[in-house]
This record gives C-alpha cells, structure tokens and sequence, in this order.
C-alpha cells in the first residue's frame, strides 16, 4: 500500500507535491483506514479541482513513474528519458524532475527517490525500513557515484552495467539482485493507473482467461452490477483470437499492417492476441411470464459498458490488494455509481485486502464528510499568472464534521474551483 507520493518539476507542478496516504490525528471513521504498525493508512483519495488545475497532472506523475520502471531496460544508450518538466520557467526544462515514493510490501516498508532530465538520472536511492530506521541499499548522486550500505561487491558489478539514462533499481533486479526485485515488482504489479480504461479492460481480461479465472470473475462482476441495480441477470464473453476472427479479416489485416507500419513480428503478435465478445442477458417479466432477452455490450448504456469495463480491473484490484489511481472517475457514471464504487473500497467485505483507491473527480456529490474523514479530500489549484498547480487536503481548513463541505466548496472556502466570468 502507498503511504505517500512527492515529486517536483513536473507537469503544472513546479514545486514539490507532498501528497500522503497517511491519516491524520482526526478520529473520524476509523473504519476507512489500514493499520500497520504504528501508521494509520487510508483507503481512498479523493481530489478535485477546476478544468486545467493539475488533477491529470497528478496522476500522470505516478504513471511516468510506473512507466520509467517499466521500460528503463529498454532505453538504449544516449536515448532520451520521456519525462515532462514544467513549461512555464525559462530554468526549469533542464533541470531535475524529482519523484519519491514510500510504501508498503510484505510488511516491509520501502522508501525510493529519483531525480532524472530528459537526458540522464542524477539522483536516485532505496532504502528499507527493517525497523524504525531506514537501512540505505543504494544511493545514487551525481548520475555515476553510487555508495552502497551492504552487498557493495555484487552491486559494484552491477553498476557498471547501468547507463546514465537507466534506473539502477532496474538494471540491479533484472539481474536478480534480491533487494531491488521486490520494489520493481511493487510498482508494475501493484499499481494500476487507469487514465484510459479500455487498455486495462482487455489486459486483465486476458490474465482472467489464462488464469482460467472466469467463472470467479463472472460471479465477482454479476454481484457488483447486482448491487450497482443494473439489471443483467447473466452474461457470457466470447474469447477468440483476431486471427480467427472471420469476419473482415482482411480488413483487420490492413488496419494492423498500418498501425504497426509494416512490421511483420507486432503484426503476429496482434494478429494472435484475443478480441472479447459480450453479451448480457435481460430476464424481462411480462403477463406471459419471464423472458430472457440477450443484447450485444455495444446495445448497452455507455455507463453499463463502462462497468463491464472496470469489472476485470477491480476484479484483480480487490483479489490482490492493488493501488489504483483514476483519472476522471465520473465519466460517463451517475453520481450514485461513482459513490457506489468508491464505498467499495470503504466495504471491509469487499475490500478484504487493503486496496487503495486515489482518483480525481467533478462529482461534488461525494464531498460528504458522512462518508469520507477530512484528510481523504484533496484540491488542486493552479494560479493563472504563474501556471503552477498546488495540491492541499481539505483538512488544512479545519471544517466541522457536520459541515456541508459540498455547499462550502462550490461557494469557493477552499479554492480549486472555476472562476467564471459570466457569458
């Protein structure tokens, strides 16, 4: 679980973003916070913000980060790092970004940093809380002067390895070094950031079906549209692979000779990647009796499809206790379902395993403190004359727990609202 992010240089944010999952002395709804150790953790964050504020921007942060792990092995010699620093400032296009994220693994809590430019990594370090000191594993200054607490022959070897351009975290778990593996593992397993939905949809549909999961996924996702009241009494997904799809399968040919520009092996592998049908099914009561009715997904409500949509995602999520982040929850859902999915993660029934939700939103109808502790809210403003984005919780203004914080937003008391000038 993630106890907090910071990063700087990037995006809208100029300066250092301190965003923590860590509750605060409120003794509010206890019941929405993870206890381990001596940390109280939260469940959920919530952020809002107006159009343009930095909400997006947060999330792309921790994506960049996820991204950077992902594929620092991949990056050749002298490549460019795709990191995006603050525009506005004539200095700070070359120098650091700077991300640091703590967390929670095994028991175990990690606290990694780097700050990299487009050109290489400047800093970057790990530590590992065995007590309630930091044991330092690495630390990284300077691109190329690396000391190290323990294991200083093998990761000496190691580092030579490495480029300028190359997280040593990386380079030292792909060759097994056993300290850093876990980290790697935490960040391309256990996040999830969701800024388009339908790439997560077909991966985790396709980890369902080669884990032969589907009967426990369908039970999962019946009795979560069940309790959302969309009336499906069953459906069924069809599994094939593209190649043998039938149907217009020289056009789907062309299209993916386009998309990949020629290349022969993407080719292959899309061509033998899995496309996904469903179908719902409608038990519909009539003087005559009940009748099942069955519709393509694409006959459904754009709301109802995007519940399908997240269902593998949330299904993975709440099985193996994941950090999702959520750009725009709202969209395309009525503000009773946005509620709905984010009291999933408060439901210790369904979220048996300390999953975190952090997403951005427009649905002020979740800004209710019956529901949420006053640390789990956060704003992000941007002041138009600098064009730098600030992220704050709504406890930094101390309201009331009876308060209407939703009648207190949109009457402006705590920023992060759209000044409109009229029309």
């Amino acid at each position: 679980m993630i106890i907090d992010f910071k990063f700087k240089n990037y995006m809208s944010f100029a300066d250092e973003c301190d965003f923590t999952m860590l509750a605060n002395k409120d003794k509010s709804h206890e019941e929405n916070l993870i206890v381990e150790k001596k940390d109280r953790i939260s469940k959920t964050r919530m952020i809002y913000g107006a159009n343009a504020s930095g909400k997006s921007s947060f999330i792309n942060a921790m994506l960049f980060v996820v991204s950077f792990i992902a594929n620092s092995n991949a990056l050749l010699e002298k490549r460019p790092i795709p990191v995006s620093p603050f525009k506005f400032c004539d200095d700070c296009f070359n120098k650091p970004s700077e991300f640091s994220v703590t967390f929670i693994k095994d028991g175990l809590k990690y606290a990694y940093r780097f700050s990299c430019t487009r050109e290489k990594v400047i800093d970057e370090r790990l530590d590992i809380y065995y007590s309630a000191k930091p044991t330092m594993i690495f630390n990284r200054t300077n691109t190329n002067n690396y000391d190290f607490n323990k294991d200083g022959k093998l990761l000496n070897v190691l580092k030579d390895r490495n480029l300028e351009n190359k997280l040593f975290l990386v380079t030292s778990a792909s060759w097994n070094y056993e300290k850093t593996k876990p980290v790697v593992d935490y960040f391309l397993n256990t996040i999830m950031v969701a800024l388009d939905i339908e790439p997560l949809w077909k991966a985790n549909l396709d980890r369902i079906y080669a884990n032969n999961e589907v009967n426990e996924y369908k039970a999962f996702c019946l009795k979560m549209l069940n309790s959302a009241d969309i009336s499906i009494s069953d459906f069924s997904v069809d599994s094939k692979k593209i190649k043998d799809v039938g149907k217009n399968i020289n056009t789907i040919k062309e299209f993916l000779r386009i998309a990949t520009k020629g290349n022969e092996e993407a080719i292959a592998h899309l061509e033998d990647s899995n496309v996904y049908d469903f179908m719902t099914y409608h038990d519909v009561m009539s003087d005559k009796g009940t009748r099942r009715y069955a519709l393509n997904i694409n006959e459904e409500s754009v709301g109802t499809t995007k519940m399908f949509m997240y269902s593998p995602l949330l299904y993975y999520v709440f099985k193996e206790g994941k950090v999702l982040f959520v750009d725009e929850l709202d969209k395309s859902f009525h503000p009773l379902m946005v509620e709905y999915l984010v009291k999933m993660f408060l439901d210790k029934n369904i979220n048996t395993n300390n999953a975190q939700l952090i997403a951005n939103t427009h649905d002020t109808n979740l800004l209710d403190l019956n529901i949420f502790r006053r640390d789990d809210i956060w704003f992000t403003e941007r002041d138009y004359e600098s064009g730098k984005t600030e992220m704050y919780p709504l406890s930094d203004f101390s309201p009331r727990t009876s308060e209407n914080i939703e009648k207190a937003y949109l009457l402006g008391r705590f920023g992060a609202i759209p000044f409109i000038k009229g029309v």
